[in-house]
């Protein structure tokens, strides 16, 4: 004890100078927001190359797994190719698809997962991606399973995405088949199940019910998996359904990705200010 006592005598006067410099640091990048886009530019790209390490060495161990998810998504993208017209995959890049229910036009890149988390009530997830690979803010997520999160920063290299299992999160999704849409919510319990609010009380509802996108938002193409039903109940505040759903995709287990863009998104945005300028003219 009498050595540490001696050594903060010693070198009282450093202490005090890396802890005044520290101070001025910190309210120089929390009041100055090019500071502080450049700090949150630099910490994005460490912790991404750090994560990035990481994930190889747990990617090379769920080899087996991966391949198995990997084969079940050509599967996939083999019948989607064949819905679209497209014969020969081998000349035909598929980057691109139309959605048929509102005509917007998407773009897939594809990421690997290097950091996420699910014991927290606001998780994220890390790619490693970024803004030269065609990433921007507010693109959406997903897996060959389904839906998992927004992006809320790009990078340079990386980007950082809002996980759906994040109580702040909002996600416009419907009822396949009845086509009745809500908004899909985590109440921050447990990291298999969501919540599918705002669905009136009269709707049918059944177990084992597909939930999906309803393609009401520039974020998402419709019909992309999310869950499914496995009960519901009447809440007694609003008078509508909560039901509870069975996410597909396992969010302990991410490793591949792909980030989904709205091509249309400018425009989409620049038409939707307009109600703003409306009600400023009148």
């Amino acid at each position: 004890m009498q050595y540490i006592l001696n050594a903060i005598r010693k070198n009282g006067v450093f202490i005090i100078f890396v802890f005044l410099e520290f101070i001025a640091l910190f309210l120089v990048f929390r009041k100055n927001i090019y500071h502080e886009t450049i700090l949150a530019e630099a910490s994005t790209s460490f912790t991404g190359f750090t994560n990035n390490k990481i994930a190889a060495v747990t990617n090379f161990v769920n080899l087996p797994s991966t391949n198995k998810d990997l084969q079940e998504e050509n599967a996939m993208l083999r019948e989607r190719l064949v819905h679209l017209g497209i014969k020969d995959a081998r000349t035909k890049k598929f980057t691109k698809v139309d959605s048929l229910g509102y005509q917007q036009t998407y773009s897939f890149i594809p990421a690997e997962v290097i950091n996420n988390s699910i014991i927290k009530t606001q998780n994220y997830i890390t790619i490693d991606k970024g803004r030269k690979d065609g990433v921007e803010k507010g693109d959406g997520i997903i897996t060959n399973k389904g839906v998992i999160g927004i992006i809320t920063f790009a990078g340079q290299k990386y980007s950082r995405a809002i996980s759906l299992l994040n109580k702040d999160i909002r996600v416009n999704a419907r009822i396949k088949g009845n086509e009745y849409f809500g908004t899909l919510i985590w109440d921050g319990k447990d990291a298999r199940y969501a919540q599918l609010t705002e669905i009136p009380k009269y709707i049918k509802v059944n177990k084992g019910d597909t939930i999906e996108t309803d393609g009401k938002s520039p974020v998402f193409p419709e019909g992309l998996m999310i869950g499914t039903v496995i009960s519901k109940a009447n809440d007694n505040v609003t008078g509508e359904l909560k039901i509870q759903v069975k996410l597909k995709q396992d969010f302990g287990n991410l490793s591949h990705a792909y980030v989904v863009t709205n091509l249309n998104k400018i425009e989409i945005k620049q038409v939707e200010k307009s109600d703003t300028i409306i009600n400023n003219v009148q």
